[in-house]
């Protein structure tokens, strides 16, 4: 039977078993002298007992020390400080169980023999009413106490000697048996203490349950406003930007993906302790995804001083089959992690990939930053939950933070393996690797490649990171790459390869290093006619680049710049403006709008049911921009009433709103619906509880489909042409007049 184990009772139960050791190991002391000088063992067999009073003398200090630091051993590990006690219980039961045969084989059942085993006999009945939360090792204890002596008396061909063995074996056995009844009848008492009465217990859903229901309330509450941030700024993204604009944006949606990681990171906590966590792999761009998280973290680790780079290994490919969102979600705390515990210095994300097969490979990724490092013991239990282990202060332990237990999770749920490498001072190295299908390589445009063939590349003044970096991507151009020691040596070595015929042709110049040194260098390299044939990129973070001086010569040289942290994209993207190779555009992922079709999006009518005002004008922004007239109310009940009063061809139905809920309405609509006779209304589900099960409860309901707050404009869109692409199905031609009105049964 599997008894739920309480830490406080443990801690009580353990600390009172070693406070009672502290007779039983110096009564042993005092025993033994007793044995061997009153005796007179010790005249007899003098080295014999020497030897069997060192190893006495060792066990007790050994016990002694275990109780005298109780609190810091226990502190620093329960689990440990259990392991020590019972080493100690075992070792005090070799040497005691030893002696008694040792003195039956030299001198007999005397006096000597009948003291010791009275002092056995007392300890281990001391040990059964003591500690009681254990079981294995308190039965291991007393078959190494009394085993040896039993076997040596049936050695002995005595009768006296073998009642005497009898009686010993008999006494174990009832030890034995006593143990198993005193460990269940504790723990009986613990779990029904705990439990309480049975009538409290019927009312009481299981614990587990109880903290899932408390963790997918309090993320709902947080999903909440965070719809109404993201989707005004998707709003945002459709309105007419610069290219400077669309990039603050895009960082800034970013980071709010990631505040909802975070939130997420809480959901799938829970999902890991229960099991329940689930994985969908697909095949996606993982260089893409890479770089989108470098895009995401670079900002926030420019504003403490330090700089992201990425060495992406070029044989990469250019598709692969994983699950997406939860390799990006194990990088992005792994990073999140990095920027929190570094002060200065470089952060570095090496990303390897091994194909051993042909549709499948080893991806392996290493997160490594110039921090304060960690010690060992704080490395050994870093992928451990402090709070479940039963530490003495889970907050005080650096680096074990909330995501590091996720990510160790989703890993292994991937089948895959993550660890950490740390020196104190120095810095740590995180990684993980999982296997990954991999799709076969697409075919690009190999015109810049073409563009860049026989080029040579100088950085000068970026990061070890940065520049390893650049260097992959070159040799995956067909193109050399070398770095500079400094602003000034850069400068000498382009002047030099001029002189020397062996002129460098690109110049990569890093602010990262010094801004001012970085911006003199590229002056002296634009007004010098000599130099004019080199082109030269700016790499800057996103501030710098607004700054006035670089805006000066971004107009009088039309300098091309690349935000920092570097990567394929923007690299690629700044080579083809330099060189003068036509850009590739995008195909858009959503199907081109003909201005017929936006036409008959207006003839919809669609009712949206919102409590939330800020959530509201969100969801009405977004339909304007896609074409959709939008009626609103603020319940339940006036989204009922004014379905009975009117037609209307799709609800947005909020699940969670006060008094009449979402799934309540939709099912009073179906049953209105089938009573009258009338056409099926689809009704998407929109709703922040991403709980397992909340999608089928919302089909259970009689809704057609689901969306997740926060709503992405994209997704939105699926949805509705999805159910809005054609005549409503219900309609036929008996019951087109009586379900007619504006928009009714006219396709989106």
């Amino acid at each position: 039977m599997i008894y739920r184990k309480d830490r406080k009772v443990l801690k009580r139960v353990d600390f009172g078993a070693a406070k009672n050791s502290l007779m039983g190991v110096l009564a042993a002391l005092v025993v033994y002298a007793l044995v061997t000088a009153w005796g007179g063992v010790y005249y007899a067999y003098e080295l014999e007992t020497m030897l069997a009073g060192g190893a006495v003398v060792v066990v007790t200090a050994y016990r002694l020390w275990l109780v005298a630091r109780f609190d810091a051993l226990y502190g620093a590990g329960p689990a440990r400080w259990r392991r020590l006690f019972g080493v100690g219980l075992l070792m005090h039961a070799l040497v005691w169980g030893v002696i008694p045969a040792w003195l039956v084989w030299r001198v007999g059942t005397g006096f000597n023999f009948f003291v010791v085993i009275l002092y056995n006999v007392g300890v281990t009945t001391a040990l059964g009413s003591s500690w009681m939360a254990g079981l294995r090792l308190r039965q291991i204890y007393i078959l190494m106490m009394f085993l040896p002596v039993t076997g040596s008396l049936m050695l002995h061909s005595g009768l006296e000697e073998w009642l005497l063995g009898l009686l010993i074996a008999a006494y174990t056995f009832y030890l034995f048996r006593l143990y198993r009844g005193q460990y269940e009848l504790f723990w009986h008492a613990v779990t029904r203490e705990r439990r309480g009465s049975p009538e409290q217990r019927r009312d009481l859903p299981a614990s587990t349950d109880i903290q899932l229901s408390l963790v997918y309330r309090l993320a709902h509450e947080l999903r909440t406003p965070m719809n109404s941030v993201m989707g005004m700024m998707s709003l945002v993204e459709e309105t007419e930007l610069n290219d400077e604009q669309k990039e603050y944006l895009q960082v800034a949606g970013q980071s709010g993906k990631l505040m909802l990681t975070l939130i997420d990171d809480v959901l799938d906590y829970s999902r890991i302790l229960t099991s329940r966590i689930t994985l969908s792999p697909d095949y996606f761009d993982l260089r893409g995804a890479l770089e989108q998280t470098l895009e995401a973290f670079g900002p926030m680790g420019q504003s403490k001083g330090l700089e992201i780079s990425a060495v992406i290994d070029q044989m990469l490919p250019r598709r692969v089959r994983g699950d997406r969102d939860r390799l990006l979600q194990v990088l992005t705390n792994l990073l999140s992690n990095a920027i929190k515990f570094s002060d200065q210095g470089e952060i570095r994300i090496d990303v390897d990939f091994t194909a051993e097969g042909e549709n499948d490979g080893v991806l392996r990724v290493r997160v490594a930053d110039q921090g304060q490092g960690m010690d060992p013991d704080t490395l050994k239990h870093l992928f451990e939950d402090q709070f479940l282990e039963g530490g003495k202060d889970a907050f005080a332990v650096r680096h074990a933070g909330f995501g590091l237990l996720v990510c160790k999770g989703l890993i292994e749920a991937m089948g895959g393996a993550i660890g950490a490498e740390s020196v104190e001072g120095e810095g740590s190295t995180f990684w993980f690797t999982v296997r990954l299908g991999m799709q076969a390589d697409m075919s690009e445009s190999y015109k810049l490649i073409k563009a860049m063939g026989g080029l040579q590349g100088l950085v000068v003044g970026a990061a070890p990171g940065a520049q390893a970096c650049l260097q992959e991507e070159f040799e995956a151009l067909g193109s050399q790459c070398q770095g500079a020691r400094d602003y000034d040596h850069g400068l000498q070595a382009l002047r030099a390869g001029h002189r020397e015929q062996v002129a460098f042709d690109l110049l990569l110049v890093d602010t990262w290093g010094r801004r001012d040194l970085a911006l003199n260098l590229c002056r002296s390299v634009l007004n010098d006619p000599a130099l004019r044939p080199v082109k030269l990129i700016l790499m800057c973070t996103i501030e710098e680049r607004a700054e006035p001086s670089i805006q000066r010569l971004l107009e009088r040289h039309g300098l091309v710049t690349v935000v920092r942290p570097v990567h394929r994209t923007s690299l690629r993207t700044a080579l083809s403006k330099l060189l003068g190779v036509p850009r590739q555009t995008p195909v858009r992922d959503m199907p081109t709008e003909t201005p017929e079709e936006r036409a008959r999006r207006g003839l919809n009518r669609l009712l949206l049911v919102e409590d939330n005002e800020v959530n509201q004008l969100v969801t009405r922004g977004m339909l304007g921009k896609l074409g959709y007239p939008v009626k609103t109310v603020n319940n339940a009940e006036t989204g009922l009433a004014l379905l009975e009063q009117e037609p209307f061809d799709l609800v947005l139905m909020d699940c969670m709103m006060p008094e009449l809920d979402g799934f309540s309405a939709t099912r009073a609509l179906r049953e209105r619906e089938q009573r009258e006779g009338l056409p099926r209304t689809p009704v998407i589900a929109i709703t922040a509880n991403t709980a397992d099960g909340v999608q089928a409860r919302c089909l259970a309901a009689g809704m057609d489909d689901f969306l997740a707050k926060p709503v992405h404009l994209q997704e939105l869109e699926t949805v509705l042409r999805r159910w809005l692409a054609g005549p409503p199905p219900d309609t036929d031609d008996d019951s087109g007049e009586s379900g007619a009105g504006p928009g009714s049964g006219v396709g989106g």
